[in-house]
């Protein structure tokens, strides 16, 4: 039999979820900014966060508050992130209510929350992957409790988000690798004005069936014995049997989906009736009288409740709004590599081709830094990559730290950002740019954002590795460039290398960066078989060789003469870019400078200006389809940033405006720009 004191103390905290409710429906001018309450969730939520222990994981969803309030964070606190303050703990005013972050060691931890429904599944669920890999090295890394107790993770989620394919994904990988995961579901009948009939063909206990290995059970979750039962058995037995569980509970939604869509919007009175008779609150109440508390003690109770939710409500409204100064800080986290450093070209080193310096720069991050792990799709033992890029890796390291995943393109990159939160530095991969866009929700929803509204508590330290470029009739599938897609999203960093020197310099540079980073590899340069590649081999740096993000390269010159006479002009590119380059400057009669960006963003754009303004002419070249692309963007900011020293207009060379790299390689080199091209277009640049 639970307590008599633990259930008073779920009352009283149940007793300010509805103040705080009742509150902010009457003072809706000054609780302006859209949130959602647990009326109706209380029971379960409260339950959950009882069971919870400081060295723990949750990811709550955003009609969390009542779990909240039992993990011990205090209704102002709460209050300042519905009034969007400055002093908000968790994000200073700039997320939503009940969208915490929370990383000091008297609570359990909680990453990044954001509002795409189910999105939380996979970077939850890549915490428990983290955790059971600091399990099997016996990291220090592993928090613990005070007498030893493992950390379990608790994914909550609304039952409407379980037809979501990426909780698929979560689900799959969590009962393959049997993560100590618990997913809590919480079914209240309905999406937004959708119902749980027109939406879903089974609930989340029903569709948990298909996941061989998955523990289910359901519960009243507005019954809050029955729920602390449940609750603490399913935790107790993930917490030592470390294996995957989903709690299903039924539960009334007594509140509007959210402030900005009430209820009296899509309910009727008959649906909001059948709710209210199943309030957890009146049910608590009924049960303190059973177990002899007073009428008297429970009106006391809630008096108080009233008082004290007021009083701190008051203190929230008082409370001063953010300072705009800060609304750019956070954005990264400080980069912890800025000069370059270690030996570029030392003496008496063979000359590697990139595919090989990408690799050589993983065996030593992975020889140097146990935390480094690498996974992806057929990176493990059999292969080492499609392009052989994780060889042998698997052998040195072992199937635990290199290993392959299913055809999961959202887990492989969202997973990471749990990695990151528990410690790891995950290098993980996509085959081919063309089919990183199943990731791109978990690239834009969590990676990009965590940082920024976690005001700096968890930035997500990951490499992605893409392999991106056309040659060889590689067709539509296998070819695309999608550097101005990435590029198109703030708080992550893009870098493309052309050499091999640079592929490992950045690779070194990119995995200590404490931020995300994409790694564009050109696949046609990786062995320089592409007539006038050869210079993509350079001499393998020293092991401790590592490049700075964000420096670009000036990699030809023009004659002097010929600058001060106004004959010459820059060639700012990157990747593929700086063979066509290269080839055309040949014949050009040292007119042609050429920059080699390196890294996409940051960008060295003090070296850009300064270069096109000695030059006053300049193209952009790039292997996207030129149209609204990165190198137009560009060619914009030069424009403006180098109007008075130009001679000409900034001109931009790309691929041709088609939806796809054709498989013909006749049609491909049509498509793609190359050294012929580019000397005309230089002719006429240099007459202008």
């Amino acid at each position: 039999m639970i307590d008599t004191q633990l259930l008073v103390k779920a009352y009283r905290l149940m007793c300010h979820a509805n103040v705080m409710a009742a509150t902010y429906e009457a003072n809706r001018p000054i609780c302006k900014y859209v949130h959602s309450t647990s009326r109706g969730h209380e029971a379960i939520q409260l339950a959950t966060a009882f069971q919870l222990q400081p060295q723990d994981y949750v990811s709550p969803y955003y009609r969390d508050e009542s779990l909240l309030l039992g993990l011990g964070f205090t209704p102002s606190q709460l209050m300042l992130q519905l009034l969007a303050k400055g002093d908000d703990i968790f994000t200073g005013g700039r997320e939503y209510y009940a969208h915490p972050n929370y990383k000091e060691d008297d609570k359990p931890w909680i990453i990044h929350q954001s509002s795409a429904t189910g999105m939380q599944a996979i970077p939850t669920t890549g915490i428990s992957q983290g955790i059971q890999y600091l399990e099997k090295t016996k990291s220090s890394l592993l928090r613990k409790g005070s007498e030893g107790e493992l950390p379990i993770v608790i994914c909550s989620l609304g039952d409407a988000s379980i037809t979501e394919g990426e909780v698929s994904e979560a689900f799959q990988f969590a009962v393959l690798r049997q993560l100590p995961i618990i997913y809590l579901v919480q079914d209240n009948n309905w999406g937004i004005s959708v119902t749980a009939a027109e939406a879903r063909s089974m609930n989340a206990f029903e569709f948990a069936e298909g996941f061989k290995g998955m523990g289910r059970v359901q519960v009243d979750g507005s019954d809050f014995e029955a729920s602390y039962n449940i609750m603490q058995h399913v935790a107790g037995m993930v917490r030592s049997e470390r294996r995957p569980y989903l709690v299903h509970a039924h539960v009334p939604l007594l509140g509007h989906h959210t402030s900005g869509v009430r209820k009296e919007f899509y309910r009727t009175d008959e649906d909001w009736n059948k709710h209210v008779q199943r309030d957890p609150f009146p049910r608590l109440r009924r049960k303190l009288i059973e177990r002899g508390i007073t009428e008297e003690e429970i009106i006391e109770i809630e008096k108080e409740a009233s008082e004290y939710i007021l009083s701190e409500f008051d203190k929230a409204v008082g409370s001063p709004e953010p300072d705009p100064s800060t609304v750019e800080d956070h954005i990264f986290a400080p980069a912890t590599i800025t000069k370059e450093s270690g030996e570029r070209s030392p003496a008496g080193a063979e000359k590697i081709i990139m595919v090989d310096a990408a690799l050589f720069a993983i065996r030593e991050l992975m020889e140097q830094n146990p935390e480094a792990v690498l996974y992806g799709q057929d990176v493990g033992r059999r292969l080492g990559g499609v392009f052989r890029e994780a060889a042998t890796l698997a052998e040195q390291f072992g199937d635990d730290r290199v290993f392959n995943t299913a055809i999961q393109e959202a887990y492989i990159v969202g997973s990471t950002v749990g990695m990151s939160a528990v410690g790891l530095k995950p290098i993980v991969e996509v085959q081919f740019g063309d089919y990183i866009y199943p990731g791109f929700n978990q690239i834009v929803t969590e990676i990009s954002k965590s940082c920024y509204l976690t005001c700096g508590k968890f930035p997500v330290s990951m490499i992605l590795r893409v392999p991106v470029g056309a040659y060889g009739g590689g067709g539509p599938y296998h070819s695309g460039c999608v550097e101005t897609t990435l590029l198109s999203i703030k708080g992550i960093k893009v870098v493309y290398p052309s050499n091999a020197a640079d592929m490992k310099g950045l690779m070194k540079a990119a995995f200590y960066d404490p931020n995300p980073v994409v790694i564009l590899e050109h696949k046609g340069l990786y062995w320089s078989k592409v007539p006038g590649t050869e210079e993509a081999k350079t001499l393998e740096p020293s092991a401790d060789y590592i490049l700075p993000l964000g420096k670009a390269n000036v990699i030809a010159t023009a004659d002097e003469h010929k600058i001060s006479s106004g004959e010459s002009c820059v060639v700012i590119t990157y990747g593929m870019g700086v063979y066509w380059a290269k080839a055309a400057a040949k014949r050009l009669k040292q007119q042609v400078e050429i920059v080699d960006l390196r890294t996409l963003f940051p960008l060295d754009e003090s070296l850009i200006f300064e270069r096109v303004k000695l030059h006053g002419k300049c193209l952009v070249l790039t292997e996207e389809q030129q149209n609204n692309s990165f190198a137009e963007a560009l060619a914009s900011r030069i424009s403006k940033h180098c109007f008075r020293s130009l001679d000409a207009p900034v001109e931009v060379v790309g691929a041709l405006n088609v939806p796809a790299i054709p498989m013909n390689m006749g049609l491909e080199k049509a498509v793609l720009p190359d050294a012929e091209k580019l000397v005309k277009r230089l002719e006429e640049l240099l007459l202008s």
